[in-house]
């Protein structure tokens, strides 16, 4: 069970739900859990936002579909320390945090770190520092190097690394870094596994129809293990510490660990961006994303249906990625944490876009992907709060993310100016497709996929909100994709109708784009607190 202070941070307690009440039993107590059905079932999963396969058999073939022959054409070639603390000692704790972050626990220490690029000699650690581990029969040739780390670069130096280091990233003609996430092109929701213990054996929804495939504390460590060996293995990793939550009173300290210049800067984006002072008392991190997305788990541990694996461990506050490269496990697993922490504190976390009019006036759009949340919050005439998760308190609402995840296919200047305009230097594109000369994204290009996307903080929309904070809203829209007319173009519903249509979550297929149309169901009331509606 989880509880959280008025100071923001958050605890975890054991439920009173004992282990050995449920049926069967696995190892080291555990239950016995039957995962095939459900992996192989899709009307077990109460959402599917997996993408098409890309339409590529190698690596080469996919980066020749990044990049359209044109005519002619042209070859391919720290701030000062707080207080009495010296700058040299609070860099030594912060090195020291990320050694514990990347902490084996079948050792006794954590990996020798230290700042900076690898490639640069200037940033080698002279011997006179290093820190000497006596031998012994435990050792083995990652305990004898450094691993770089990459802190909190700017976009700027992400960009100078991804060019350099990693095969199909590109400057488009606006500035973006145009990228690609590999074989994945999407989430893999089939693949997503939650550790069932007594932490959440109570507070989650488990079983058919549920998104939340459970997995053992065991299997958890093991896939853990894998992607901290693998990080400790490349001689650079990424760090990011950020928040989520712009309501200071319940804001989250997250640390990514991430083996891609990419995958570094999309979280830069989407997360909220910490000031040098922040960072210099941001301390332990309260959850932790390993990222080794480039490595695949190994299928024959249990649990494990493919070589993907996105694995998250609530009691222990950490999330591990294996086998997929789709930056989007990043963002939705940490808004699936937040589904978590949020409601125990009383707040409700919703999957919604969010904008304000000029006399304060609030407006939530409710809505799965690709319903029109994104581009309806980007209202020029209204100011915007975010675009996709937010938080609904006594306080009013807050977005929970520094940025916006829009999506790009047949975007265009006309159809949505503020969002077109948005993708410029530090904006990362994902398997958009280009001109190999001008490097002018074609957004109508479906070659790598359909689901081509765009990350870029929220004050590159000129009339973004910040702080991200509103009142309590005055109109909820819900959202719907309805292919088959089942609901009428624009329905004003009443209290007990968008209470049930709230509930219910009604969306028909929203990747058929020639049934694309958007449905509207909105609301006009006066709310006192989230989980009370009145005079409606």
């Amino acid at each position: 069970m989880a509880s959280g202070g008025a100071n923001g941070e958050f605890s975890f307690s054991s439920s009173t739900t004992a282990a050995a009440n449920r049926a069967g039993s696995g190892r080291n107590g555990l239950p016995k859990i039957q995962t095939q059905d459900s992996a192989k079932k899709a009307e077990d999963l109460c959402y599917d936002d997996s993408a098409t396969p890309v339409k590529a058999q190698t690596l080469d073939e996919l980066h020749s579909l990044q990049k359209k022959r044109s005519t002619p054409s042209t070859p391919i070639t720290a701030p000062a320390a707080a207080g009495n603390q010296s700058e040299e000692e609070r860099q030594r704790q912060q090195l020291q945090s990320i050694s514990a972050s990347l902490a084996s626990l079948t050792r006794e220490t954590g990996p020798k770190v230290v700042k900076g690029d690898p490639a640069r000699r200037s940033t080698a650690p002279k011997v006179g520092h290093v820190e000497h581990y006596a031998p012994s029969i435990s050792v083995t040739d990652s305990s004898l190097k450094f691993t770089h780390v990459l802190y909190n670069l700017s976009p700027a130096e992400l960009y100078e690394q991804a060019i350099k280091y990693e095969k199909g990233s590109f400057i488009t003609s606006t500035g973006a870094l145009a990228t690609l996430s590999g074989a994945k092109t999407g989430r893999s929701p089939r693949d997503k596994r939650v550790v069932r213990d007594d932490t959440t054996e109570g507070d989650l929804w488990w079983g058919k129809g549920s998104p939340n495939i459970e997995m053992d504390e065991h299997t958890f460590m093991v896939n853990r293990e894998r992607a901290v060996d693998y990080l400790n293995s490349l001689d650079k990793v990424f760090v990011n510490d950020q928040f989520l939550n712009w309501d200071p009173e319940h804001r989250i300290k997250v640390r990514i660990v991430s083996a891609r210049a990419y995958h570094s800067l999309f979280m830069h984006n989407m997360c909220i961006r910490a000031t040098p002072e922040e960072l210099e008392n941001f301390g332990t991190p309260d959850f932790t994303i390993y990222n080794a997305g480039q490595f695949p788990c190994n299928r024959y541990t249990h649990y494990m249906t493919s070589s993907t694996s996105i694995d998250l461990n609530l009691g222990r506050r950490e999330m591990v990625i294996l086998g997929t490269q789709y930056a989007g496990e990043m963002k939705k697993g940490l808004f699936g944490v937040m589904h978590y922490l949020m409601p125990l504190r009383g707040i409700l976390s919703l999957h919604s876009g969010c904008n304000m009019g000029k006399d304060g006036d609030v407006a939530l759009f409710f809505g799965l992907s690709g319903t029109g949340k994104t581009t309806l919050s980007t209202d020029h005439n209204r100011y915007l709060i975010g675009d996709d998760e937010h938080c609904w308190s006594d306080n009013g609402v807050s977005n929970i993310e520094g940025g916006c995840y829009a999506k790009c296919i047949d975007l265009s200047a006309e159809k949505e100016p503020d969002i077109f305009n948005a993708i410029k230097f530090g904006t990362v594109l994902e398997n958009v497709v280009f001109d190999e000369h001008t490097r002018q994204v074609d957004y109508s290009d479906k070659s790598v996929t359909e689901n081509t996307r765009a990350a870029y903080p929220i004050e590159y929309i000129p009339n973004a909100k910040l702080p991200c904070v509103g009142p309590h809203p005055k109109n909820v829209i819900l959202l719907a994709c309805d292919a088959f007319g089942v609901l009428p173009p624009v329905s004003r519903l009443n209290l007990a109708q968008t209470m049930y249509h709230f509930i219910s979550g009604y969306t028909a297929l929203v990747l058929l784009p020639r049934f694309r149309s958007f449905f509207v169901v909105s609301c006009s009331c006066s709310f006192t607190r989230p989980n009370r509606l009145t005079k409606c």
